[in-house]
């Protein structure tokens, strides 16, 4: 199953997700058990660290669609791409419902960028995903706190590529975007995605 595609040409970025064994998972809720699908986002910094815009996100955290949440919506799902693009646009952002298979979505960001290196990343969080370390007394709604993937990509200097690696976590109360460097004591986090792949091209 394919997720939303955006057909473009001339500068874009296109990325590619594949969902690995822990996309979905089965959740707990009072008496009813509930399929939980990830939210996501991508977006693109300089390497000092500027947000410059997203590439795409989730549709439920780009409305805050959430239910019986507050009315700021729930920060803790993704904290790192909330506080980033508290700073800057969002014109660009392809939206969606979380895909329940492979998505590859294109961006015309690159046509707005400057030649040069930039930083792509990558945030997932799904709700509800508990493990040892990342309890229901300790965790609130999240379970384990959010993984943030990231890669360098070159923009204007011909077809770029890179495969995004897991870089750190997010707050687990959303309280800030600070990235805690490391995966240590996730488990199945880490099985959401096999893998996260932007590819940048020139025409």
């Amino acid at each position: 199953m394919t997720g939303p595609v955006v057909n473009l040409s001339g500068p874009r970025f296109e990325l590619a997700l594949t969902p690995g064994p822990r996309y979905r998972h089965t959740m707990g809720f009072l008496f009813i058990r509930l399929q939980s699908s990830p939210q996501i986002a991508c977006w693109i910094e300089t390497p000092e660290g500027k947000y410059m815009d997203t590439i795409y996100v989730t549709e439920k955290v780009a409305r805050k669609s959430w239910f019986g949440a507050p009315a700021a919506g729930r920060p803790e799902a993704l904290p790192v791409w909330t506080h980033a693009k508290a700073a800057g646009p969002l014109s660009d952002a392809v939206s969606g419902a979380t895909p329940g298979g492979s998505v590859q979505v294109q961006s015309a960001l690159p046509a707005r960028l400057s030649p040069g290196r930039y930083i792509v990343k990558l945030e997932i969080n799904a709700s509800f995903d508990y493990n040892e370390r990342y309890t229901r007394a300790n965790s609130g709604v999240n379970g384990q706190p959010s993984l943030v993937y990231s890669g360098g990509i070159d923009v204007g200097k011909g077809e770029s590529s890179v495969d995004l690696t897991p870089l750190g976590t997010g707050s687990l109360d959303g309280s800030d975007g600070n990235i805690r460097p490391g995966v240590e004591g996730l488990t199945t986090a880490l099985q959401m995605l096999q893998s996260a792949r932007i590819v940048y091209h020139d025409r």
